[in-house]
């Protein structure tokens, strides 16, 4: 990931957005005001939950949660493996708010390094609603590099993404299944589920 390319509006933007929002950064402002964080992250349990449980072989026991930001379902991810999960996100206004678990650690990621894990030290890779905010396909492309490198060979990659055919925003750039399966070409992603976040069509790919 190249620092000048993230810089602004990329990881500025977040950072920005978390002072301004706090804990409801992390969710699609497409969301009413009103609406309820702790109701959102439900619905995006319902949905991502049963779609990793699914496709887990019980042979997995860390899970890389990355871009966590306040760690909404990092505990959850632990559990779905009876083992721990790792938070991952650039932004420590929002990992601040994360909370403790004796089955989750969180970790900054300095915009521009490599993932902070060590190579093939992660089980299950996993986002939500992340990879869109990687304004360039340069980015994404090191991105599915890094992603590589932690997860250990025959490990399970799990992306909950936008596929939204809408423009491009600012922030944010939509993205395909096929521009996700396309980026990731060793995981062999497939749709394995599909949910709507406020209006935005999510769809849940799955490879190993």
């Amino acid at each position: 990931m190249s620092p000048e390319r993230t810089a602004a509006p990329g990881a500025d933007y977040w950072r920005a957005r978390a002072r301004a929002l706090g804990e409801r950064a992390v969710i699609s402002t497409d969301h009413p005001d009103g609406a309820a964080l702790d109701d959102v992250t439900a619905r995006h349990r319902a949905h991502v939950l049963p779609a990793l449980a699914a496709e887990l072989d019980g042979t997995e026991r860390t899970v890389l949660d990355l871009g966590c930001g306040t760690g909404r379902l990092t505990a959850d991810l632990a559990a779905a493996v009876g083992g721990r999960a790792i938070g991952v996100d650039p932004v420590p206004e929002l990992l601040a708010l994360a909370p403790a678990s004796a089955a989750t650690e969180f970790r900054t990621l300095d915009v521009g390094e490599a993932l902070p894990l060590a190579d093939d030290e992660v089980d299950v890779v996993f986002t939500l609603t992340v990879l869109g905010g990687l304004l360039h396909d340069d980015e994404l492309d090191a991105t599915a590099g890094e992603i590589r490198r932690v997860l250990r060979p025959g490990g399970l990659l799990l992306l909950a993404e936008s596929v939204s055919d809408l423009p491009r925003v600012e922030h944010w750039v939509p993205r395909s299944a096929d521009d996700y399966a396309r980026a990731f070409p060793w995981a062999d992603l497939r749709v394995a589920a599909r949910f709507d976040d406020a209006g935005d069509p999510i769809a849940v790919l799955a490879g190993r």
